[in-house]
Formats: C-alpha cells, sequence, structure tokens
C-alpha cells in the first residue's frame, strides 16, 4: 500500500489492519460489495469473517467510512490481485448470479486507476499534460531533494562511523574504570548503570557482578579470574558497540 498510516488494534475481528487514510491503489469494500449483489452490509461482513475463519480468503484491512446517512460506518478492504480473487470468493458465496458484475465493477477500477496514474507525455490534452507534468517535477524534485540531505548527513557521520570500525577492531581489553573516561565525559557510575538497564551485566542471587552470557559471546565483555574475584573488562570491540548505542562520538586518535 502507499501513503497509509496503520495501526493495530486488538479489538478489531481477527486482529486486522485499520486504514486511516485514503488509499490509492484499487480497493474494493464490503459495502460497495453490499451495493453490488443487493445485499445486507452485515451479511456481508458476517459472510467476510467466516471465510477469513475457515483461511478461505485472506483476512482484509479495516477502513472507516461515511455511510449513505453520512454515519461512520467500519468496512473491510480489498486490494490488489489478492483483492480481487476474495471478493470473487464472497460474492461466490453470497449470491453467484452477481459475479460478473464484481468481475466487471473491478476492471472499471483498474481502469479508472490507469487513467489517474498514467505519466504526462500520455495526456493528450495539452493544460491537462502540464498540470501532471508540474506534479511529476515537484515530486522529483522533491526526492532529489531527501536524496542530497542523506548524502550530507552520510557525509558527516562517515568520519564517526569509520572511527567506530577502527577501534571496533583493535586488539585488547580495558577495565570498566578506564573505559569510561572515553565516553565523552561520564562518570563511572552511569556507565555501570547503563551497563545494568542495558543488561550487559547484573547482581546474582548473592550480590555480585555477573556478565550476561549473550555479550560474552559477542566479544564485548570478558571476565578475568583474579586471586581477589573476577574481574569484568570490556573489550574494543564492546566499547566502540557502546559508544554507538549511546550516540557519543569516539575520537580514533585515543587509541593509537
Amino acid at each position: 500500500m502507499t501513503n497509509l498510516a496503520l495501526n493495530t488494534q486488538n479489538s478489531t475481528p481477527f486482529n486486522t489492519t485499520i486504514i486511516t487514510t485514503n488509499n490509492t491503489a484499487i480497493t474494493m469494500n464490503s459495502q460497495e460489495i453490499s451495493d453490488l449483489v443487493q445485499s445486507r452490509h452485515d451479511n456481508v461482513k458476517t459472510s467476510i469473517e467466516r471465510l477469513v475463519s475457515q483461511g478461505v480468503i485472506q483476512c482484509p484491512a479495516l477502513q472507516v467510512i461515511k455511510n449513505h446517512q453520512n454515519r461512520d460506518l467500519q468496512v473491510y478492504v480489498f486490494e490488489g490481485e489478492q483483492g480481487k480473487r476474495d471478493t470473487t470468493i464472497i460474492v461466490a458465496q453470497l449470491s453467484p448470479t452477481f459475479l460478473g458484475t464484481v468481475v466487471d465493477r473491478w476492471m472499471e477500477l483498474e481502469k479508472q486507476h490507469a487513467l489517474a496514474f498514467r505519466p504526462s507525455y500520455m495526456i493528450e490534452d495539452p493544460i491537462e499534460r502540464a498540470k501532471k507534468w508540474i506534479v511529476e517535477a515537484t515530486a522529483k524534485q522533491e526526492i532529489e531533494t531527501k536524496l542530497v540531505e542523506a548524502a550530507k548527513v552520510i557525509e558527516v557521520m562517515q568520519p564517526t562511523v569509520d572511527a567506530y570500525e577502527l577501534i571496533a577492531g583493535k586488539r585488547g581489553v580495558l577495565k570498566l574504570q578506564d573505559a569510561y573516561k572515553f565516553l565523552g565525559g561520564m562518570l563511572m557510575k552511569e556507565m555501570k548503570k547503563w551497563m545494568h538497564d542495558k543488561k550487559w551485566i547484573y547482581f546474582d542471587r548473592h550480590g555480585e557482578e555477573k556478565v550476561s552470557q549473550p555479550y560474552i559471546v559477542k566479544g564485548y565483555l570478558v571476565v578475568k579470574v583474579t586471586a581477589y574475584k573476577p574481574q569484568i573488562k570490556i573489550t574494543y570491540k564492546g566499547l566502540a558497540a557502546m559508544a554507538r548505542q549511546m550516540k557519543i562520538e569516539l575520537n580514533a586518535e585515543d587509541f593509537t
């Protein structure tokens, strides 16, 4: 789908998707099916829900539209080739005599869509062609502007990215009381709190500080056995990962 704001709400049948904005794709909703087959909308929805529960059709999205009395109405929305297939099955269940009607409606929708989204050079009317060209040019300019902005961001970030990679590739380990000094003025206790919050380290039931196994496997932390007690140390790879997650820039020259 394009240009959609999607929200999942567990209170709807089958955990369906709620569509909250207009869709530019080819769609048909359950109210349109109701009108085509001359059946009550609640009966159509019941058939849809039964077919979904049986696994015969895919669970469609939900959309709120205005009904004939200008009141909010929740409808199921079918889109594209999958929607065409599923609506055909639904109509076959409701009233097979209207199969031709629903097929004709899909063909009409596809024709309208093709006309609406044809490129400017295919439009014969010069005024309409000019209008379409302006829309296309504006869209192209917006994309080019975003690409330029993205390139600038990447250019600014590149030295930092390179520093992370250089530091991560350095061999050796650091004591935690030395590592925190590279983290932009962070205090030792702040770094330890962050490590606990992110589950890098934890206290066991005896109150002893331990390293979470995944961070040993990743090569971020190591445990050095000493005569007094095991000592937790951080690798340069771990320090680079920590700084990246904290969004703290590292200077590769500090590690030469």
